[in-house]
């Protein structure tokens, strides 16, 4: 028998000689040591005597065919890294991988016929360029340990805990961890977690492994928070949680889940900022048991995993049931999704339905941008691999997430700055959202803020006579870490804000709710919040409100002004109205609101650009404008929609309210008229329609409504000015 060495083996079996050479060649080159046969009694012989680290094999021989081989060296526990090749179709080539994975190998990946050196070479290798760090199983432990071994180990702390980061897909930014525990045997060397998990669970050890992974991951965890907090990344930690895994044993133990709630606490930690992860096949085991725990432990706080999420093999309709409030995409989807069309339709499907039961959907396994890039696109929330980050030290992780939150707020900076917002004049656009938002949830502050690296500055201020403060006190400094809204019902009671000065002191702020306004990317610059002097609430459908309001704030931070102004007027133009009021439109449907849109024609005005001159009949369309802006409220959309004609809507206006505001128009035209030096009179017809919120119609059929009117009321002595 050979004597180890510390040169990596491969050990190849191919029927055809001249694959098993280029191999053997490629291998060779990168510094292995190859054995190749084409024979299986060759191949199991060498595989005794030498102890290879990669195994490549071809799935179609004519003696022993690689599904057979595969089931042989599943039978013999090896623990090499195997490759699989095969000419064969890739939907075969895909379940001989899975059938590897579920015998339990340690599968590196599957290489279809024809391949390139550099595709081989990326499966006998990390993304580093060094080996690939499962295929190291001389280091893994291999004397066996015991029931008693991992007891004792618990007792003199050889366990550890490892952290690999989650971000976010779509900003790269910070989200969490998860802790995955570790054991150092002083004599069988590194155990891995498939070995001493399940000796956990079967001789009543797993729960004194949840709680010793518990005390040691969240004592870390509150003190990697207080360092972000001190070491001024312009971040705050309120956003990221920390994913720990519970045993289906550990559901029955109530008492488990109370002295873990007892942990956060002694840690200045809610239940808020942990996610228990739980697989599918356990979360199913009992479903009704399941959901009465799983309840409870929710009303508490925690968040809620269901883990390797597509490979059990549970009923939907109990799936609903649960309280879930995040999906896992399993790693072996997720690993493959880069060459496998199944892989990606089952992903979608599963990120689709994550999104329409309101769960975040995190992808485990990435370890190339293309899969990154992948579930960006579909809209999948959270990404965890080797592409990110390896599980960490402590301390490595520690330094890893000071840096990650740095960087994500440069990013964000640098968006905010390439807006060119900042320190800008206040803009009928934004105060138009923030008029609209005050009517509708009834308080007397609301503001657009942005965020910059020392203060909030508030594009559009309804309320306060200030224009900014410190960033140190700033609430939105925390909103911009939410994924969703910050709800502060009373600031008081709340520990982050009771000393705050704009709590002790003017505003005096009891209520708060903030909405991140993000860019295209995903990074946050900013809040819509609202802002009341006693306390406050906003329900479900109050939440959705805000939601759809700050992402009308966000299509204005984004928009291109000089495309949706006319030049003229300054008024929106067609495009930038029709955009506009369809969003409006919507939202006063959701909210039952009436509403009215209103279409002015000014009367042969090609006769005063004939007659004039086009210098005079500018000026006329600048004045008119200037009236409109008078007349209506600032909530109202204004748009100049062609040469002479000019539309409006007013949200949450009655039939009343749209004909006292044509009342006011027509006693406005006449003040004009009277007023100016125009050798003419201006003279208009108007038509108007309602929406009527039971009964709604689209945009486009409430302006052809509008101009038919118009058109009936051009003749008419109420359709003109006097």
């Amino acid at each position: 028998m050979s004597s180890r060495t510390d040169t990596l083996r491969l050990l190849i079996l191919d029927d055809n000689e001249m694959t098993g050479q280029t191999l053997q060649r490629i291998a060779e080159r990168e510094g292995f040591d190859v054995r190749f046969s084409t024979v299986p009694q060759q191949f199991f012989q060498w595989l005794d005597e030498w102890n290879p680290d990669h195994i490549a094999l071809d799935l179609v021989m004519p003696e022993m065919d690689g599904v057979q081989v595969l089931a042989e060296l599943a039978q013999r526990n090896c623990r090499a890294c195997i490759i699989i090749t095969s000419g064969v179709g890739g939907r075969i080539l895909e379940a001989a991988g899975r059938s590897a994975a579920e015998h339990g190998l340690r599968l590196t990946g599957v290489l279809q016929k024809p391949f390139t050196p550099a595709e081989f070479r990326s499966l006998l290798f990390g993304s580093e360029g060094s080996p690939s760090p499962v295929s190291a199983p001389a280091r893994q432990a291999t004397l066996p340990v015991s029931a008693a071994d991992l007891a004792a180990g618990l007792q003199r702390k050889e366990l550890f805990v490892v952290y690999q980061p989650k971000v976010d897909c779509r900003t790269g930014s910070l989200v969490g961890f998860e802790a995955l525990a570790r054991w150092r045997h002083p004599h069988a060397g590194l155990v891995p977690p498939d070995r001493f998990i399940p000796l956990a669970e079967t001789h009543d050890l797993i729960d004194e492994l949840t709680e010793y992974v518990m005390a040691e991951a969240l004592h870390w965890f509150a003190q990697v928070r207080q360092q972000i907090q001190a070491n001024n990344t312009g971040c705050t930690p309120q956003s990221i949680r920390l994913s720990v895994n519970i045993s289906a044993r550990s559901l029955e133990n109530s008492a488990l889940f109370e002295r873990i709630e007892q942990c956060c606490n002694n840690h200045e930690l809610t239940p808020e900022h942990l996610v228990l992860e739980l697989t599918e096949t356990s979360a199913m085991q009992d479903p009704v048991a399941s959901l009465d725990i799983l309840t409870r432990l929710r009303m508490k706080g925690f968040h809620l995993s269901i883990d390797d999420f597509g490979t059990g093999y549970s009923s939907m309709v109990q799936l609903v049931r649960l309280p879930f409030s995040e999906i896992k995409l399993d790693k072996s989807f997720v690993m493959t999704a880069r060459r496998s069309q199944e892989s990606r339709t089952v992903i979608k499907s599963i990120v689709d339905l994550g999104r329409s039961l309101g769960l975040k959907c995190t992808a485990e396994g990435i370890e190339d941008n293309d899969t990154l890039n992948y579930l960006r696109d579909i809209g999948c929330d959270a990404a965890q691999g080797y592409l990110i980050a390896r599980p960490l030290m402590a301390e490595h992780a520690t330094q890893w997430a000071l840096e990650c939150m740095r960087q994500s707020e440069s990013r964000r900076l640098l968006d905010l700055h390439n807006l060119h917002l900042l320190d800008t004049p206040p803009e009928q656009r934004f105060d138009r959202l923030t008029k609209l938002a005050q009517r509708v949830f009834n308080v007397p502050i609301v503001l657009v803020v942005l965020l910059d690296e020392h203060r909030q500055w508030f594009k559009s201020n309804l309320g306060l006579t200030m224009r900014e403060t410190p960033r140190h006190m700033a609430f939105c400094t925390h909103t911009i870490n939410y994924q969703d809204i910050l709800l502060v019902p009373d600031t008081l009671k709340d520990p982050r804000f009771q000393h705050n000065p704009l709590v002790t002191g003017e505003p005096h702020i009891r209520f708060y709710a903030g909405c991140p306004l993000r860019v295209a990317n995903g990074n946050a610059v900013g809040t819509l919040c609202l802002i009341d002097r006693k306390p406050g609430a906003l329900n479900t459908e109050d939440q959705d409100l805000l939601r759809d309001m700050a992402h009308l704030a966000e299509k204005e931070l984004q928009a291109d002004i000089q495309a949706i102004t006319d030049s003229l007027t300054s008024l929106l133009n067609r495009r930038g109205f029709e955009s506009r009021a369809t969003d409006t439109l919507q939202l006063s449907i959701r909210l039952r609101h009436s509403a009215a849109l209103l279409f002015i024609d000014l009367d042969q005005f090609k006769s005063i650009n004939d007659n004039h001159g086009h210098a005079m009949g500018d000026d006329a369309l600048r004045k008119f404008a200037d009236m409109l802006r008078q007349v209506f409220r600032e909530s109202d959309l204004i748009a100049r929609f062609g040469g002479d004609e000019f539309v409006l809507l007013m949200s949450n206006a009655d039939k009343q309210q749209a004909l006292d505001a044509t009342t006011r128009l027509r006693q406005a035209i006449a003040d004009l008229n009277r007023q100016s030096s125009f050798p003419f009179s201006l003279t208009y017809s108007i038509g108007w329609a309602s929406l009527d919120p039971d009964n709604p119609q689209d945009l486009q059929a409430l302006l052809a409504e509008a101009d038919s009117n118009m058109y009936s009321n051009r003749n008419q002595s109420h359709g003109r000015a006097t």
